[in-house]
């Protein structure tokens, strides 16, 4: 892609809180010549800004699902699908070839990425296997009380805060036991005031990264962000980017334990729910993987050295039709 050539784009998932994200962006940035969006819900909160929008089967239907997509891909033209779950990243990523034989570029990371990221425990094994701090983890069916209450349950994949349970004692265990036996348990790592997110972008050369802290609210949504610089966390991004051989974006999400150390506990594969408040500070993964998969030069210029941003509710409407007064 050279900057006069505007590309058709598809985004999935517009209605989920990174779909919105990224909708709003690529208005901005305004790289397309058509945008297609699609989302299970009739009725996404993105529905009015993309050109046209299409109700999508849920990703969990793999064949239909993909169906769909191809079908979407080949009536509009499609260059680039820009995927916004991580169901649906699954998907894409188990189905590259055929978009590849298609001509059709997917913003997601690398297969090794994907698989391992996903899934939490894999994560774990991730951290483990290459000297990297974690939290004291088991799985359900090797724990013999180790921890000591409350700790976090959680199932090997998850979608933000779904699948992710407190356990406060004997009776929440015995409870989740039965009811998820293949599921992790987890120690808590610090508290919700040392919670940070790691933005890491990489064009497989050069790694760029920001940090927040946060603070979660309206579900799993970081609801305030706090710009945070610290070498030790600039290290542990190059080092995760540098083993995971990373072109394009991920997320570490880490918490600061007593002694100051940044004890990563998951790592999401995927564009984050702060692309908003990383785009306004000035780091522009999303805009930046869309050029390095086209093969253009990417530019990383820091718009605020210090900030806080915070998240704000709104609402959307669709169908309206006004009422008239008889005369």
């Amino acid at each position: 892609m050279t900057k006069s050539k505007k590309i058709r784009i598809l985004v999935t998932g517009i209605g989920g809180d990174i779909g919105i994200g990224i909708i709003q962006y690529l208005k901005e940035i305004k790289y397309h010549s058509l945008l297609i969006g699609c989302d299970t819900n009739n009725y996404p909160a993105s529905k009015n800004d993309v050109d046209h929008f299409l109700n999508a089967p849920n990703a969990a239907e793999k064949e239909k699902y993909l169906d769909f997509i191809l079908k979407v891909c080949q009536k509009y033209h499609i260059d680039l699908i820009v995927p916004s779950s991580e169901k649906e990243i699954k998907v894409f990523d188990e189905q590259r070839d055929i978009f590849t034989n298609n001509n059709i570029e997917l913003l997601i990371n690398n297969a090794f990425i994907i698989n391992t990221f996903m899934d939490k425990y894999k994560t774990i094994q991730f951290f483990k296997n290459n000297d990297i701090p974690y939290p004291k983890t088991y799985l359900m069916n090797n724990y013999n009380d180790e921890l000591k209450f409350p700790y976090v349950l959680k199932l090997k994949e998850t979608a933000g805060s779904k699948g992710i349970f407190i356990v406060n004692d004997k009776l929440d265990l015995n409870y989740y036991k039965r009811k998820y036996r293949d599921a992790l348990v987890q120690e808590i790592v610090g508290d919700i005031d040392n919670e940070y997110t790691i933005g890491v972008f990489s064009d497989g050369i050069k790694m760029y990264q920001i940090a927040f802290q946060r603070y979660l609210g309206f579900g799993s949504l970081s609801r305030y962000v706090k710009i945070i610089h610290d070498d030790k966390i600039d290290q542990l991004a190059k080092k995760i980017s540098e083993l995971v051989k990373l072109k394009g974006s991920i997320n570490i999400q880490v918490r600061k334990n007593k002694e100051g150390s940044y004890i990563p506990f998951e790592i999401n594969p995927r564009l984050s729910s702060t692309l908003a408040f990383r785009h306004y500070f000035g780091f522009e993964d999303l805009k930046w993987w869309i050029e390095l998969i086209y093969g253009n030069k990417i530019q990383y210029i820091p718009r605020y050295k210090e900030g806080i941003g915070v998240k704000t509710l709104s609402e959307v409407y669709f169908d309206l039709e006004e009422e008239f007064e008889n005369e």
